[in-house]
């Protein structure tokens, strides 16, 4: 038996690893092995897109345990904050919190239990709510504005209006594994593309695009197979999409300028700007050892639409960051370099309604979608949920082919 697979991404090699035992299995991958979590190598690695884990990423973890890299994955308390009127506040504890000037005491507190309330909430029953109305009238305008609207407009950009209850219960949900000086993360020390080298071992990766057609039977760049599973970004599909009858998904970009910096620019690992260039600044070195590096290391993430990710040019992007990295103190003389990385389809919008979209494992007999559109990466994508998308839809095969 013969299978193709369309994406080097965590779903695709996923899929692949449970496949190879069953099957000749072919993946091909037009672009970076890994895809979003794919490396930037400098004498050392580091991803081109900020990634970090979960206790609650159990498929990632147990993985990362299987493929022997469990020494590798350390655990940290990090410093999260808000830039706001050009000051930087902290608020990864209690107290933190309860001196934040923008929020009086009882939204602080009306926060706090609507905190809690989101670990026991059932998320599909909010996705046809809007997320900005439903907080505002849950919450408040005050705490919409100055503690919400940071996050949505940071993570979507300009597409935050639409935007789904569901996804921000589960991002408040997910976010709140907090100790009393932070938020705990994981990372996988070194980098992840250590576990995109152990997940590639004896699989057969073809560095090309992988054109589908259809004669009789599902055919990638001519050749034949029995099952073909697309991993990458529905646009990608084409045609192909309407004529499997697959809803159409809106997707957004991503531009993440990664800044090697002579010196830090705070001690927060996560910190949400407003009206800047760019949504957020992720410190990694303020979460990894300055020593594995030698240099401070910061990730710029701005988010756009797919229609614009190219609509500057990198010294374009550079002017834009660099004037809004002033008002943190930081002077052209201060940066050793810079690498702008841009995501054409980085991630679905997790708009109201996007619960029915959500494409099965099976769109036609022999072909399979799997990814950020299968329900393991419902209401948010993650590594987790891609890689658990990637086991499914090899079960899903070896069911039907009855491997």
């Amino acid at each position: 038996m013969k299978i193709a697979i369309i994406g080097a991404g965590l779903a695709g090699l996923r899929c692949a690893m449970e496949l190879k035992e069953y099957a000749r299995v072919k993946v091909f991958e037009k672009n970076s092995i890994g895809g979003l979590l794919s490396s930037f190598c400098n004498g050392y690695c580091i991803e081109k897109f900020y990634h970090h884990a979960f206790r609650s990423d159990s498929e990632l973890i147990d993985l990362i345990r299987k493929l022997g890299l469990k020494s590798k994955l350390i655990w940290k308390t990090v410093r999260v904050g808000i830039a706001k009127d050009g000051k930087i506040y902290s608020l990864s504890t209690p107290l933190e919190i309860l001196r934040f000037p923008h929020m009086g005491l009882m939204d602080k507190i009306k926060l706090a239990f609507f905190t809690m309330r989101s670990k026991r909430r059932e998320f599909e029953k909010f996705d046809e709510l809007n997320a900005i109305d439903s907080i505002k009238k849950e919450l408040g305008e005050k705490l919409l504005e100055n503690f919400f609207m940071p996050m949505l407009r940071a993570k979507f950009g300009e597409n935050a209006k639409d935007i789904s209850f569901a996804w921000l219960l589960a991002r408040v949900a997910i976010r709140s594994n907090r100790k009393l000086k932070g938020e705990e993360i994981g990372y996988l020390r070194h980098g992840f593309h250590q576990l995109l080298e152990r997940m590639s071992e004896d699989i057969e990766i073809i560095k090309r695009e992988g054109k589908i057609g259809f004669s009789g039977k599902w055919n990638v760049n001519g050749e034949d197979f029995d099952a073909v599973v697309f991993t990458a970004p529905l646009p990608e599909l084409g045609e192909l999409r309407e004529k499997l009858g697959i809803p159409k998904i809106r997707y957004q970009s991503s531009i993440c300028a990664l800044l090697s910096l002579k010196r830090s620019i705070s001690d927060v690992y996560w910190l949400n700007v407003e009206r800047a260039s760019f949504g957020a600044i992720i410190e990694h070195t303020n979460f990894m050892p300055f020593e594995d590096y030698g240099e401070h290391l910061v990730y710029l993430a701005s988010y756009t639409n797919p229609e614009e990710v190219f609509s500057k040019s990198d010294s374009e992007l550079e002017k834009l960051f660099m004037k809004d990295l002033e008002k943190f103190g930081v002077k052209r003389s201060d940066i050793n370099w810079i690498r702008i990385f841009r995501a054409k389809f980085s991630s679905p919008i997790y708009e109201t309604g996007f619960l029915k979209k959500m494409t099965p494992y099976r769109v036609a007999e022999g072909f399979y979608i799997a990814g950020m559109t299968s329900k393991p990466n419902y209401p948010e994508r993650s590594m987790n949920g891609s890689l658990l998308a990637g086991k499914e839809v090899a079960e899903r095969i070896k069911k039907d082919f009855g491997l």
